[in-house]
């Protein structure tokens, strides 16, 4: 397993287990998202990505998708539906490579990336009249594509703003899931989506208003917030084999990831050991800092977590998130960060 890091300054290779640190390109473009599967690494790219973040958020400043075969060596856009677009989430799963982007659509490649096909638009499930962003243009993008652990073709999305969808048949259709019922509904605001692969009925969903843990594969969901401070949520990952273990990354507003200081903003890392009904702050981290969203539970060795920070720090947990210390720093602004 390497760690696989999208930064302001292209894609760099982390060894875990000695803090080596390799960059893959592509040269001078800010990565948004990354993707790997054996050779093949994709990386999404937002040339205007950094600090403070996109000015704003806008589909206009997509610059689709960049294609390496030889694990970094050369690259070559993907082109297709994807030249031009802005790429917000990738991820492998059912066989294939699923992209989303802004405004909101989920397409999927079964060629190793080299062409795409976008299933049933989101656009026309029920809901999505309902989708927006806060900051203008207003459009609603995939944050993040989580795929089922054991079954493949099952894949989870979370929109900011719109909620969770799901696909049963790899990627190519859609649908609404944990909104139906008011009293069991998943906030719509997803930043971040989790699933504990030893128990994948239990995910947890980070939100703006707290963590929600849902019980039923995402169908129906509960606020678990008690004793969680702040209640910001970005990222969040859940425990290998036990479902009541989730580590949070929880600041005191979405400015602190628009290039303010980190002391007028802040983030904890949260944790909990009963499935969300309380939380704990870890130990080991900077006493201010400014999380990247993205939090990585290690798919191969259990209890150990990886977080990058903007500032090119990755700290390292191997006590099942309890303590943390620096594996490496002085890689540039992180972005995105994966397991592969």
């Amino acid at each position: 397993m390497r760690l696989y890091a999208g930064t302001t300054q292209g894609v760099f290779k982390v060894n875990p287990d000695n803090g080596i640190v390799t960059r893959l390109g592509p040269l001078d473009t800010s990565v948004e998202a990354v993707a790997v599967q054996g050779d093949t690494i994709l990386a999404a790219i937002t040339p205007d990505y950094g600090m403070p973040m996109r000015t704003p958020l806008h589909p206009s400043h997509g610059r689709g998708v960049m294609r390496s075969t030889d694990s970094g060596r050369h690259w070559a856009p993907c082109g297709g539906l994807l030249d031009g677009a802005q790429v917000t989430a990738l991820a492998w799963g059912a066989g294939g490579f699923i992209a989303g982007t802004d405004p909101a659509s989920i397409l999927h490649s079964y060629d190793l990336g080299a062409t795409w096909a976008e299933g049933t638009p989101l656009s026309g499930l029920a809901g999505a009249s309902r989708w927006d962003y806060p900051l203008p243009p207003h459009t609603a993008h995939v944050m993040t594509i989580v795929p089922h652990p054991t079954r493949s073709m099952i894949q989870y999305a979370g929109i900011e703003v719109g909620g969770v969808v799901m696909s049963s048949d790899g990627g190519c259709n859609w649908h609404e899931i944990g909104a139906t019922d008011p009293s069991a509904s998943v906030h719509p605001d997803i930043h971040g989506l989790a699933i504990c692969p030893g128990a994948p009925h239990v995910m947890y969903a980070a939100t703006p208003d707290g963590i929600y843990v849902s019980e039923t594969a995402g169908a129906t969901w509960a606020s678990r917030s008690n004793t969680l401070d702040p209640l910001y949520c970005r990222a969040v990952a859940a425990h290998q084999t036990d479902p009541d273990m989730a580590i949070t990354v929880a600041t005191w507003g979405a400015s602190g990831f628009f290039g303010r200081e980190a002391h007028r903003t802040g983030a904890r890392v949260m944790r909990t050991v009963d499935r969300g009904l309380t939380w704990t702050q870890v130990q080991g981290l900077p006493e201010h800092f400014q999380p990247t969203p993205a939090l990585v539970a290690d798919p191969l060795v259990t209890g150990r977590f990886f977080l990058p920070l903007f500032s090119g720090e990755l700290y390292v947990s191997t006590d099942d998130g309890a303590t943390w210390e620096l594996l490496v720093e002085g890689i540039p602004t992180m972005l995105r960060l994966i397991a592969a």
